[in-house]
């Protein structure tokens, strides 16, 4: 039986960020058996074709620095707990959100938002 209050522990990276230079968030969410590890990032694009190419390297960086985020959870809880910690990969989505565009210059600014959801199992 996994031991969801240890997890939740390991997993609250508040005080201790991902990257302290503030390029990107790493957060995790639990509700019950539930995980949801969510990624923020800044892009800046002039035109739709660099968009693209932004959106596709952030979410590679994205699944990337998720992956790396689940493989260290499960070995502290491995140090902690003395078992092996299962979660099965739900799949993930991602957005895009425009928070900044000027009608004199063609740079927009966006957020780009990547989530992945998880269940712990039994």
């Amino acid at each position: 039986m996994a031991d969801l209050q240890t997890l939740h522990k390991i997993a609250d990276n508040f005080y201790d960020p991902e990257d302290p230079s503030g390029t990107f968030s790493i957060k995790v969410a639990m509700e019950g058996h539930s995980v949801v590890v969510k990624y923020v990032t800044v892009v800046h694009f002039a035109e739709e074709k660099s968009l693209q190419l932004q959106t596709q390297r952030a979410n590679e960086q994205a699944i990337q620095l998720i992956d790396s985020k689940i493989s260290d959870m499960k070995s502290s809880y491995r140090e902690k707990v003395g078992e092996t910690l299962r979660l099965e990969d739900l799949g993930g989505n991602d957005n895009i959100e425009l928070i900044s565009v000027n009608p004199n210059t063609p740079r927009k600014v966006a957020y780009y938002r990547y989530s992945r959801n998880y269940v712990v199992q039994e």
